[in-house]
């Protein structure tokens, strides 16, 4: 059985049993056959947890793309990224939190590799509700703030720092069976990623010469080929859990949608032409850019 075919079947169990706190209690009585049957699903969920662990460490680290955009040449663009005053909106809403929480961790990524480590630290403050809301602020570390602050003058060591804290996160969230939150973080984040890439593409100076303006494009449609990788982790992510409620099955749905479009556009192979009569052009993304920003729009609004 596939851990697809697993999870579909473990993943109610876990969720509404609340396996963090409650995995013994979710047998019911002290009878011998409910107890080897509790055991039974405590071992599968096990089981299912190990996989899906693989599948999550296979999600795209937050600093990656924000480092390839940074490197690009593209001029720093404040209004792509997510208003810090938004927040407090989200901690009404397990799902909102951590789809947002998500967004902002790109966001706090993008800063960071833009050289604008102050904005970042501000924007990790305002982060910081909602993970206070999801109960994985511990996991981040308590010293993470005076991490961030030491790294002030330091890109590299301050992207390290986002990278490692949110790979604590998962593997926080994952012991804890917490899938769905986990899978809608990296959601967020994946999606933050893409609107920026894609809002860049489209922002670029229409006033530079053509030569100049089409090799900047080059790099920030590069960056965005390089997110097909990305989405093809997030279906795998929420795959298993798109039965489990109306959110991973909406989010998942637009994913599939996304690798579609990415499959349609031939992406590596047109950049591979650019060059002699061909050139890459901010229309050839337009539905996934359409799509992208139908589904952030309702991300942040949430």
């Amino acid at each position: 059985m596939t851990f697809s075919a697993k999870y579909k079947n473990l993943g109610k169990i876990a969720i509404a049993c609340g396996l963090a706190t409650t995995m013994i209690a979710c047998g019911g009585s002290a009878d011998s056959s409910n107890n080897d049957e509790t055991k039974k699903e405590i071992a599968a969920v096990k089981e299912a947890s190990v996989d899906f662990n693989i599948i999550l460490n296979n999600a795209p680290d937050p600093t990656s793309i924000p480092v390839l955009l940074e490197r690009s040449g593209a001029e720093f663009d404040a209004s792509l990224l997510n208003s810090k005053d938004k927040a407090e909106s989200y901690v009404l809403k397990d799902a909102s939190s951590a789809l947002n929480f998500g967004v902002y961790i790109s966001d706090i990524a993008y800063l960071s590799a833009s050289n604008k480590p102050q904005e970042a630290i501000n924007y990790f403050s305002t982060a910081k509700k909602l993970s206070d809301k999801l109960g994985i602020s511990d996991a981040m570390g308590s010293d993470l703030s005076d991490k961030l602050e030491t790294a002030l003058s330091d890109k590299e060591a301050m992207l390290k720092v986002i990278s490692e804290s949110e790979s604590k996160v998962k593997a926080f969230l994952n012991t804890n069976s917490q899938y769905d939150v986990a899978a809608l973080i990296v959601t967020g984040t994946t999606l933050e990623a893409l609107h920026i890439s894609l809002g860049l593409v489209q922002n670029a100076p229409k006033d530079l010469p053509a030569e100049a303006r089409n090799a900047v494009l080059v790099d920030l449609m590069t960056a965005v080929a390089k997110q097909e990788s990305s989405i093809d982790a997030i279906v795998e992510i929420l795959k298993p859990l798109e039965g489990t409620n109306a959110d991973t099955k909406k989010y998942y749905a637009e994913f599939v949608k996304l690798q579609g479009q990415f499959d349609a556009l031939k992406f590596d192979e047109k950049l591979k032409e650019n060059k002699g009569g061909y050139q890459l052009k901010a229309e050839d993304l337009k539905d996934i850019t359409a799509t992208v920003e139908a589904l952030r729009k309702v991300t942040v609004s949430m």
